[in-house]
């Protein structure tokens, strides 16, 4: 055998030896590829448990009641009703009290209305213009019926804005982590390490593109991020 045949060979059994060592360094497919450090706060919502949580490091500071989409399996469109899952990054705090939620964009019946999403929405980086915000339907909290963002109480998002900052992280998943489950939560309404003034809102809206894949939130005087459900906003269950 010549030289370049073996070395040919040598090559080729070589890849063969460094793909499994490869593929076991890959994380498992939707595996969050981060962790928080030391001190370091951030949010996660558990869609099973219907909650919100605000954390520091390991610790639960607080713990919130949510509403979450009313789709199940895999988010793959703005108006699939879906909260996706995943770790994402808080972009800004607005004043959705201008917004707009128009049914059409659903093909639902009624007209658009505003007030409907409280007085805080916290604009995290995604692709279907989501976000977490308040409610003009209280009794729709812990319930699976929004069109994909996760709404709270406008009492707790007023308080969780305070404790919120661009740039911090968020995570969703759809059932806690099984180490969590052994640990006592911490009950809704504790107190914060430090409570912080909320962030204004920007002084000249974003635009936004809807037909656009990168990551933009609506601008905040002409349309919301996600749309709730009129009929169910202005109708309570009996």
């Amino acid at each position: 055998m010549n030289f370049g045949k073996r070395w040919l060979l040598a090559a080729f059994a070589l890849c063969l030896f460094a793909l499994p060592a490869a593929a076991a360094q890959t994380p498992a497919k939707g595996t969050p590829e981060w962790a928080p450090k030391a001190g370091e706060r951030w949010l996660e919502v558990i869609k099973k448990d219907r909650r919100l949580h605000l954390r520091q490091g390991e610790k639960i500071l607080k713990t919130y009641r949510v509403a979450i989409g009313s789709g199940k399996g895999t988010k793959k469109s703005p108006i699939d009703k879906i909260t996706p899952v995943g770790v994402f990054t808080i972009r800004r705090i607005a004043d959705p009290t201008d917004w707009i939620f128009d049914p059409k964009v659903f093909n639902e019946p009624g007209e658009p209305q505003k007030d409907v999403y409280g007085k805080w929405a916290i604009s995290f980086r995604n692709p279907w213009n989501l976000a977490i915000h308040g409610t003009n339907a209280p009794w729709s909290i812990g319930k699976a019926v929004t069109h994909g963002c996760i709404r709270l109480k406008n009492s707790d998002i007023e308080d969780l804005v305070k404790n919120v900052r661009p740039g911090m992280k968020l995570v969703i998943r759809e059932k806690a982590l099984q180490s969590d489950k052994s640990k006592a939560s911490a009950p809704a309404g504790a107190k914060p390490l430090q409570a912080q003034q909320p962030v204004a809102p920007p002084a000249v809206p974003e635009s936004a593109d809807l037909a656009s894949t990168v990551s933009i939130d609506i601008e905040p005087v002409k349309a919301p991020p996600e749309s709730s459900d009129p009929s169910q906003e202005q109708t309570p269950e009996p």
